[in-house]
């Protein structure tokens, strides 16, 4: 729409005071009709939004009913399942639950160390020396010690994640010289500390995160699947609805949060993970069961690695290789778990009797028990056992134990002949559904659900009303692995490719290289994900943005009361009173702000590492923010403008409080990012303060021309927002009605909007557009910047943050098409006396 403006006035006159003959230009204007239009359509656009969220909240807590119904009827499937290969095979093992959504690993990885070395850059102390090994593909591994031992700057430096120390060494994948870094695609790292979105439910966090890293055009099947598969091996079906909670706000019990904080990474499908302490804090029990949990990966061919502090034994001896390190991060033990007892013993030392032998290895370390053999042992002396003896042979033996091949298949005749003698069922006869059910009922499944057997029948792959013999007995046999092989499951086509993963040709190009290349989704479509994250978190916390409405209402009322038979152009408080309005909507409008990145930094930089685009975080969560910083403004402009009765239309003040409170977000998003938390309340009141409160401050904006304070006014933003909002109000009431004591604000005001001639091109309500946007993008820059220190971000993404700032520019087009618009304006609604009076060449 172009706008219609009211035709401006231009008012000169001369000062028979103090001041001297001093010209005065307000070009300041009513309200345009497009700026109208524009703000009518924000409030609808917001007032929609704020519409759609809760709905948006109430039709998802509806699918959670139905996903949860879909879960149990899953659940039940395997149940049922298992029954019936326990019945029919009762001498045969099988495991309770199959993966579907996990897929045995095409390119496994071995990892090989030589060397490998960290140095402290400040203190130039060595605190890893010389540790070498191999952690075999399809492995469990752990690393152990005692304090001090360099367990966590191990894994670390095998990261690329020692950041406070220099590393040296060579790293080996798969036999070729690479780094871990660089396979953010293949491999998962696990903080220890629980590092979870607080505000969504355990299914929630594992499929954001499984839609996030998973390659892109990964179907919503199967990542449902991969989903259920995670629920299932972390047991966490039991709360998978369950919103996480804090320590504020109670939720899921510690160690359930530690599941999910695995569980994130495992909805990534990794080939190497990595977890610095999985264990720490939980009781015996509950750490066995993750340990439990992590085994059955290494069956899918996932290498896990792992710290770990005083496991019992029958928990220890889960584990493939062992990694033991001496004070000063020295090796002193690598091989697998079995023969950690036996080395120690040839070296010299007895286990006592009812000791724990993992609790026993951190004694020796540390130099707590004495060598039968040498009288005076020393700790360190460790290291030099294992370096003396690790090229022998029985040590050799100790490091490698070949993994057993998995027996012919001899159960299939037994099958047969158990479908023969119980339910009659010869080779070329069919399988009903009434024969499913009598074997059900054998099993001691009395009534089984139509919806579970529905399932179970596609699963069998039931044709019609009856499936043949040869494929029930194939679906019973499929129960026998860890991944799920029936009509519904395409495992069974990826059955060679844990066999071919080992024979990955090292001397060409890996297969595994081929995986390096990031297959992940686009900016936009994590910026589509994250903005659906992030609208769901919105609606969890609606208490909060009630309590934000209800004192944006008191403030709004309270300071609109005390502006109240001021706002009059005779009164010089005026301008005081307008500015100390802004100053309180953009110091209240900053804090709140605070909590956009502030209180998820570490959720930032975990998702940053595991290769979620900075821009597409960033934009997410300022697109949801943008809503609520809008509604607090509105809201507190419509109770200000009615407490304070202020004249003029209600549209000039809006304006102006619109662009205070959308320029103090962007500050209060840029300190979120630069100072901690514990100090950002501080700092955004004090740049507020400064900025509003002394630079912009209507007396010192009087005082400022032709002084260093113009430099510094021009840089704030309320010196626009304030300046246009008065300029506005004063240009409305009648300039030569203006007090003399605010004669020097008017003209502060005008000369600092009207820097660089944008007052006389723009007008001030568009150079106020112009300067808010400017700064916007300059905060817009120093946000990215730290954002870019505090994570890699590619080239690819730095051309996006580019265009980003380019299309924040483009919004100051509304500010140059007003310009136009109000210089024909302008040159048509002057006279020929006032043209008299301009200066050649104006």
């Amino acid at each position: 729409l172009k706008p219609s403006f009211v035709e401006p006035s231009i008012v000169r006159f001369s000062e028979a005071n103090a001041l001297g003959p001093t010209h005065v230009r307000v070009v300041a204007m009513a309200t345009p009709k497009g700026h109208i239009v524009m703000e009518i359509m924000q409030i609808i656009v917001v007032a929609l939004v704020y519409i759609i969220l809760p709905i948006f909240g109430f039709l998802n807590r509806q699918r959670r009913s139905k996903l949860s119904s879909r879960s149990d009827v899953l659940s039940e499937c395997e149940r049922y399942s298992v029954a019936l290969f326990r019945h029919i095979l009762p001498d045969m093992a099988v495991q309770e639950y199959r993966f579907r959504g996990m897929q045995p690993k095409i390119a496994s990885l071995d990892i090989e160390f030589k060397d490998l070395s960290v140095t402290l850059k400040k203190e130039g102390r060595c605190i890893l020396e010389g540790v070498t090994g191999e952690f075999k593909a399809g492995r469990m591994a752990t690393i152990m010690g005692p304090s001090g031992a360099g367990k966590t700057t191990f894994m670390n430096a095998l990261c690329d994640k020692a950041y406070y120390g220099k590393t040296t060494g060579e790293i080996r994948i798969n036999g070729v010289i690479s780094s871990i870094a660089a396979m953010k695609q293949m491999r998962g790292f696990v903080p220890q500390d629980d590092i979870v979105h607080e505000h969504l439910t355990v299914r929630e966090q594992l499929y954001y995160s499984a839609k996030l890293r998973n390659a892109e055009g990964t179907s919503r099947a199967e990542i449902s699947n991969i989903v259920e598969d995670v629920l299932h091996v972390m047991h966490l079906l039991e709360v998978q609805h369950s919103i996480v909670g804090s320590v504020e706000k109670r939720g899921i019990s510690g160690g359930q949060r530690k599941r999910v904080n695995i569980g994130l990474e495992l909805a990534a499908r990794p080939t190497l993970i990595f977890l610095d302490e999985p264990t720490s804090g939980l009781d015996a029990t509950t750490a066995l069961d993750i340990i439990h949990s992590l085994k059955r990966l290494t069956e899918i061919g996932m290498t896990v690695v792992m710290v770990i502090h005083q496991p019992r034994y029958s928990l220890f001896t889960l584990f493939d290789e062992v990694l033991l390190l001496g004070l000063g991060g020295h090796t002193v033990f690598l091989g697998h778990s079995e023969a950690v007892l036996p080395y120690f013993k040839s070296i010299g030392f007895q286990i006592p009797d009812h000791e724990n032998p993992a609790d026993w290895f951190m004694d020796v370390i540390s130099g707590k028990v004495q060598n039968l053999r040498i009288a005076g042992f020393k700790p360190s002396m460790l290291s030099d056992f294992w370096k003396e003896k690790a090229l022998s042979q029985d040590v050799a033996q100790l490091m490698h134990r070949e993994v057993s091949p998995r027996p012919e298949d001899e159960t299939v005749g037994m099958a047969l002949e158990r479908l023969r003698q119980n339910f009659g069922i010869g080779v070329n006869d069919a399988v009903a559904p009434d024969d499913l059910s009598k074997m059900l009922s054998s099993a001691g499944i009395e009534q089984a659900s139509d919806a579970v057997l529905a399932e179970l029948m596609r699963r069998i792959g039931f044709a019609g009303q009856s499936v043949n013999q040869r494929t029930f007995v194939d679906f019973i046999m499929g129960l026998k692995g860890c991944l799920a092989q029936d009509a519904l499951s395409a495992s069974s086509d990826s059955e060679g490719d844990l066999e071919a993963s080992s024979s990955s040709d090292v001397s060409g190009d890996p297969i595994w290289k081929g995986q390096l290349q990031d297959r992940r989704l686009g900016c936009c479509k994590q910026y589509l994900v994250l903005l659906h994250q992030n609208a769901l978190r919105w609606t969890r916390l609606w208490k909060q943005n009630v309590i934000s409405m209800v004192l944006m209402i008191v403030a709004g009322a309270v300071f609109g009361a005390q502006c109240k038979d001021k706002l009059t152009v005779e009164s010089p408080l005026a301008p005081l009173k307008i500015n100390l309005s802004h100053v309180a909507l953009g110091l209240m409008t900053g804090i709140s702000c605070l909590s956009i990145f502030g209180l998820d930094r570490t959720v930032f930089w975990r998702e940053s590492a595991s290769g979620i685009q900075v821009i597409a975080f960033y934009l997410a969560r300022c697109t949801i923010s943008l809503f609520d910083v809008l509604a607090w403004c509105y809201i507190f402009s419509t109770v200000w403008f009615i407490s304070s009765q202020a004249p003029c239309d209600y549209w000039t003040w809006l304006v102006a409080f619109r662009m205070t409170a959308t320029s103090t977000a962007g500050w209060g998003v840029l300190v979120s990012t630069l100072v901690p938390q514990h100090s950002s309340t501080l700092a955004i009141a004090v740049v507020i303060l400064i900025m509003g409160g002394a630079i912009s401050e209507p007396q010192s904006i009087a005082e400022a021309p032709g002084t260093f304070s113009a430099v510094l006014a021009i840089f704030s933003p309320f010196t626009w927002t304030s300046g246009e909002n008065y300029l506005a109000f004063v240009n409305q009431m009648g300039v030569d009605k203006v007090s003399p004591a605010a004669l020097p604000i008017v003209k502060g005001y005008d000369q600092l909007l009207n820097t660089a001639s944008m007052g006389d091109y723009l007008g001030y309500l568009g150079s106020s557009y112009v300067s808010c946007w400017t700064l916007g993008v300059i905060s817009l820059n120093l946000a990215i910047a730290v954002f870019d220190s505090l994570t890699e971000v590619s080239s690819d993404e730095s051309y996006v943050c580019r265009s980003l700032q380019l299309l924040v520019l483009l919004e100051t087009s509304h500010g140059l098409a007003l310009a136009q618009d109000l210089r024909v304006g302008r040159a048509g609604s002057q006279t020929p006396a006032s043209r008299a009076q301009q200066p050649a060449g104006a």
